[in-house]
């Protein structure tokens, strides 16, 4: 006869698919439900890159609206690290896989201080915005999670300048299209 302990410990597994260990990206999307599995993964997963960011300001000169370089979501699965741009890519293939109805995009947040400027998803539902944000390094932690609703992104903005972080200066907060290329 076999263990009771086990035959429960499967049962969980098998009712629970956000829980079980996928091979790669497209597995894993493949067993999560919501918007909220993907910030689950990030959230226990995902480690931000201090080395990474530096590296890509300094190849582009710029972490702007006009350059970015990203990384494939499987290959963010894979390492569990990156910059603010992985992970909002990673989150916004991921929240579109899981439905298209989120239609999540890209969301460019304008810094005017002397830190870098920063990049989110933004994602509806039930027609309420959402922003998720799992790629900010220490002195951002804050900003860290799944925000909203939201009416407008203004009201976001409202929510980033009510953290008083430091290196950030809100200026600006909109939809982008993806600018750079994926390595």
């Amino acid at each position: 006869m076999k263990n009771p302990l086990t035959m429960i410990s499967a049962l969980v597994l098998l009712s629970c698919p956000s829980i079980l260990s996928a091979n790669d990206f497209d597995d894993a999307v493949n067993n999560w439900d919501t918007y909220q599995d993907v910030g689950e993964w990030l959230n226990k997963n995902f480690h931000f890159d201090k080395q990474r960011q530096q590296f890509i300001r300094s190849r582009l000169k710029t972490q702007g609206p006009d350059g970015l370089l990203i990384r494939d979501p499987q290959k963010t699965f894979r390492n569990s690290t990156g910059y603010c741009a992985d992970s909002a890519h990673f989150a916004r293939e991921a929240i579109n896989g899981i439905d298209p109805e989120y239609n999540a995009q890209w969301v460019f947040i304008k810094n005017d201080a002397k830190g870098p400027n920063h990049w989110v998803t933004g994602f509806y539902d039930d027609d309420r915005l959402y922003i998720m944000d799992y790629g900010t390094g220490p002195k951002w932690i804050a900003m860290k999670g799944i925000h909203g609703p939201y009416e407008s992104l203004d009201d976001y903005k409202e929510f980033l300048d009510s953290l008083n972080l430091p290196a950030l200066d809100v200026s600006k907060v909109f939809w982008r299209d993806m600018p750079g290329q994926v390595d």
